[in-house]
């Protein structure tokens, strides 16, 4: 089977790691790539647009387009290349909206009854102001931008200063762009956070193992909220009982939201939990996997992927359940000094070992050399029989890999 993966992050380097050892592959092509994907695979000669990859796809005879990042998706990749009978893995463009607007997915949830925290729709700076100011018993506050923000469109206000602050930032200011001219505000839920991946085809929901997510950049959950600075899989909370309250609390209303707006959904569902005291309520949807999630759910996969994806791309999910191995993942992201803020690029890496070794999230070939480009650049990833073997065997990973600034985690696993 031909397979073009479409992304050149941490995530889409760990699926691509997956794929490459597919019994089905029979052709291997990325779109952009990044250092760590084109040994894998080759580089797709075509530009990145939704119709672009679609026509490339077409005209070399594709069998299925896997779709790592949420932009493609809610910009129409999967509509483009189905239009063209080109099965592709990730949804169309409505439903990736329950992603791609944090308004639209909060609806959702309402219309059909999906726990989540209260929440109230802010559409101009005045009335989010006005809003702000009538509910001063409300602190912490979630303060959330409508559109795609990388990561960096949730800010929690401690106060009203905190609060106006961060909607001048988004609605006036613009430091979001168009993603933050409209907000959601939202109650804050106290509680652990759970990653829960489904694999679907639209109508069968198969769950994956879920993973523990460190979003906060430093030490102690210290810092500003970043893309994810690591993970373990599988999730220790992930009782037989709160897996009940997951399938008989939360995903019955999805299920039937999906049915009832008719969403040709093929492709992963991210749903982001809150366990509360109240029992688990959903924080918001991914239309794809989570990162860096991927990076500790993939090497335990015990399943061919191509086979996986190309069914549920195909809308016919015959699997009933998903192969695991009896193993615990790990994953500790390096990334550039001032990350999630403001931080340089071009940095040289040296590696101790061999840059084969590391899942590559952020960075570039110049002149034979391997440099940063992007805020989250490696990932040590690694397994074992253990939590803790997979920690520490990440962790020996992660401190032989340097350049100019790096930094990590070290408390992953706690």
């Amino acid at each position: 089977m031909k397979v073009l993966l479409v992304g050149n992050g941490g995530r889409e380097h760990a699926i691509a790691k997956k794929i490459a050892e597919s019994a089905s592959l029979t052709e291997f092509y990325s779109i952009p790539g990044n250092p760590g994907i084109n040994v894998l695979a080759k580089v797709a000669n075509t530009e990145n647009t939704p119709e672009s990859i679609a026509n490339w796809a077409k005209d070399n005879n594709i069998d299925l387009i896997v779709c790592g990042p949420e932009i493609p998706l809610v910009a129409g990749l999967a509509d483009a290349a189905l239009s063209k009978g080109i099965p592709v893995f990730g949804p169309k463009k409505i439903g990736a909206m329950l992603e791609g607007s944090k308004i639209y997915s909060k609806r959702f949830m309402e219309k059909y009854n999906v726990p989540t925290a209260p929440f109230v729709v802010l559409e101009d700076y005045e009335s989010a102001v006005e809003y702000v100011k009538a509910h001063p018993q409300q602190y912490p506050m979630v303060i959330k931008a409508d559109g795609l923000a990388a990561g960096k469109g949730v800010k929690i206000a401690t106060d009203e200063n905190d609060a106006i602050e961060t909607l001048n930032d988004y609605m006036v200011k613009g430091t979001l762009g168009e993603a933050g001219k409209k907000v959601v505000i939202e109650e804050f839920m106290p509680g652990e956070e759970m990653s829960v991946f489904y694999l679907t085809d639209g109508k069968k929901f198969i769950r994956l193992i879920a993973a523990k997510d460190y979003k906060k950049a430093y030490d102690g959950d210290k810092g500003e909220n970043t893309g994810g600075m690591g993970c373990y899989a599988p999730h220790q909370s992930l009782t037989e009982e709160l897996s009940d309250k997951i399938e008989n609390l939360v995903m019955p209303g999805i299920k039937r939201g999906f049915a009832e707006e008719n969403f040709d959904y093929r492709g992963v569902l991210y749903v982001g939990l809150m366990l509360t005291k109240g029992g688990p309520k959903v924080v918001e949807f991914n239309c794809r996997f989570g990162d860096p999630e991927t990076q500790g759910i993939m090497p335990l996969i015990d399943e061919d992927l191509v086979k996986l994806f190309y069914q549920a791309a195909c809308g016919n999910l015959e699997y009933e359940e998903i192969k695991w191995k009896d193993l615990y993942a790990a994953s500790v992201v390096v990334a550039s000094a001032g990350y999630p803020g403001s931080y340089e690029k071009g940095k040289e890496i040296t590696f101790e070992t061999s840059m084969e070794d590391y899942i590559h999230a952020g960075t570039k070939e110049v002149d034979g050399k391997i440099v940063t480009n992007g805020g989250r650049v490696l990932n040590a990833v690694a397994t074992g029989k253990t939590k803790e073997e997979a920690l520490n065997k990440a962790y020996e990973l992660a401190a032989k890999v340097k350049f100019d600034g790096s930094f990590y985690r070290k408390d992953i696993g706690s």
